[in-house]
């Protein structure tokens, strides 16, 4: 039931807020934030309440996840994020490399 607890554990309103006013195309935002969510998965951690951040994160040339700030009050958040996202490659091939992306995240705790 535990597993259950946390039945979405993020939900990312929207990719409006890039980096450099430089917008890629809406399938290359729908195909990044559905990598970051599976990367994400289900919290490993305890919360009482929902919880909203923001993630910055670039690309390197490996095609390496590689984030910059996770924008936090809480520290199981913070590292939480780092542990998942941290040197993960993508699949996704069109993203610039070297741009910082801004991702809102709410992790939303299940009833």
């Amino acid at each position: 039931m535990k597993d259950l607890k946390v039945v979405l554990f993020v939900i990312l309103i929207s990719f409006s807020a890039f980096a450099n006013n430089t917008n890629p195309a809406n399938e290359t935002k729908s195909e990044l934030r559905t990598e970051i969510v599976k990367l994400l998965g289900k919290a490993n951690f305890e919360f009482n309440r929902d919880l909203n951040s923001t993630i910055e994160f670039m690309v390197n040339n490996k095609g390496e996840i590689v984030v910059v700030n996770v924008n936090s009050n809480n520290t199981e958040v913070h590292s939480y994020v780092k542990s998942k996202l941290n040197y993960k490659i993508l699949s996704t091939k069109l993203v610039k490399r070297g741009q910082i992306y801004k991702m809102p995240l709410k992790i939303v705790k299940s009833i």
